[in-house]
């Protein structure tokens, strides 16, 4: 294990991996989201994909919003905001992308219709609380309001979508409020666990951002 990880040393990854364990997971994640795109976009066809859009949608997710931690560690943290890499913060992150994939390519969405867009719509937005706390210094309250807003944004597209490009994503009001609510009560508990965990707010990659006003 040594060995492997004198190796990974070398390689010319964001911040050099001094967390081995969290550099493998996030280039485990990004391989697993590359190979449920090619899937998604090879079989678009397949019942699993059919009428969800979800070759471009993928595409952007693997080469735009899975690219973020890497562009602001290039762009503008590194060394500064971010001493080292958050492998884990990224992790967690690609997360959100891996398992929403995961319900796809493993045919979870129809086979629990309804029921396992309510384990992603709530496991998203505490996830993405906990990223934003840890990774880009936002207070509790911040980062599950910011994650909230997102959240609704998604809803909103998943609606729109199905107007304008006809596919099936939107389940129906009902099933739209429950997704929301379980949204709303996994970034409060995220948020309530940041807020009174001082081990996890010790692995704060950013430090607190402070209002100049």
């Amino acid at each position: 294990m040594s060995t492997l990880g004198a190796r990974l040393r070398a390689v010319p990854l964001p911040g050099a991996p001094h967390d081995t364990v969290g550099a493998l997971v996030n280039v485990a994640l990004r391989i697993a989201i590359l190979a449920m795109s090619v899937d998604a976009i090879v079989n678009a066809s397949d019942p699993r994909f059919a009428g969800k859009a979800l070759a471009p949608r993928d595409v952007i997710i693997s080469f735009g919003f899975a690219m973020v931690f890497p562009l602001f560690w290039k762009l503008r943290y590194q060394k500064r905001d971010w001493q080292e890499y958050p492998w884990w913060f990224d992790a967690l992150y690609l997360s959100l992308f891996a398992f929403d994939m995961a319900g796809n390519s493993l045919g979870l969405y129809n086979a629990l219709p309804g029921t396992f867009n309510d384990v992603t719509h709530t496991y998203g937005p505490a996830a993405l609380t906990i990223v934003l706390a840890g990774a880009f210094g936002f207070t509790a309250l911040e980062a599950m309001g910011l994650t909230t807003m997102l959240h609704v944004v998604l809803q909103v597209e998943e609606y729109y979508g199905d107007v304008f490009l006809h596919t099936h994503n939107f389940l129906g009001v009902n099933d739209e409020y429950q997704q929301f609510i379980g949204g709303l009560l996994g970034a409060l508990v995220a948020g309530g666990v940041w807020y009174w965990s001082r081990d996890l707010r010790a692995k704060r990659a950013k430090p607190l951002r402070r209002p100049k006003r």
